[in-house]
């Protein structure tokens, strides 16, 4: 972390896509920091890169311009395989389509994350049983994600998010699947595990009322972001 708690800082991220005979700059130079244990919010309509930021923020997308930093480290100094293994200590990840592997059990979609670092270890396999008995799945390990409802698979991908113990949770549509009821369960666990875990949280979200929720908003839109 740095001296004055950003752990994560972008600056003038850039993302054009070509469009027909068109280049569409979806992102403008957008500038974004975080500090240990903040959440921010980010609304913004559909189509207007909400999810390309999340992704460029990851390291999952190249920016066409800007620069960006985990704790103070400019992450374009780095190889693709140290990005890699650096992208899976310090960020976890949660997706509207849950994305858990329907082959294997709950236990087993979680303890994914340690097998990105060529784990799992037997501390892994107990923070599993931990997690898993924090997002109310005890019993349910050893289903299979088709016997799980929808908010019980977006509990599994909460606890594979937190799993590494990361330093940032990006979250993208996370109650988007789910109905109104079950998805400010989600919400309040989400924002209540970070608190606990000690994890910054990037929420992109439709909901204004869920975008209430976090200590700091900011609008996406016309290529940058706009902080309330």
């Amino acid at each position: 972390m740095s001296k004055n708690g950003v752990v994560l800082r972008a600056e003038g991220l850039k993302k054009r896509f070509p469009s027909g005979d068109r280049v569409l700059e979806v992102l403008q130079g957008v500038d974004l920091e975080l500090r240990a244990g903040e959440s921010l919010s980010i609304r913004g309509e559909s189509g207007c890169g909400k999810t390309t930021l999340l992704h460029l923020i990851a390291g999952l997308e190249p920016r066409d311009e800007g620069r960006l930093f985990w704790r103070d480290q400019a992450v374009e100094t780095w190889s693709r395989s140290r990005l890699a293994g650096e992208r899976a200590r310090f960020i976890g990840m949660i997706f509207q389509a849950f994305y858990l592997i329907p082959e294997i059990d709950a236990r087993a979609n979680v303890l994914l994350a340690a097998r990105m670092l060529g784990r799992p270890k037997a501390d892994d396999r107990e923070r599993v049983e931990g997690l898993l008995k924090r997002v109310g799945l005890e019993e349910r390990g050893h289903h299979l994600p088709a016997r799980l409802s929808g908010g019980e698979r977006q509990r599994v991908a909460i606890a594979r998010a937190l799993l590494n113990r990361p330093a940032v949770i990006l979250a993208d549509e996370p109650t988007g699947n789910l109905d109104e009821t079950t998805g400010d369960a989600i919400l309040d666990l989400l924002l209540e595990l970070c608190g606990e875990e000690g994890a910054s949280l990037v929420l992109v979200t439709h909901n204004p009322l869920h975008a209430r929720r976090t200590d700091r908003r900011a609008v996406l839109a016309h290529g940058g972001l706009h902080f309330d």
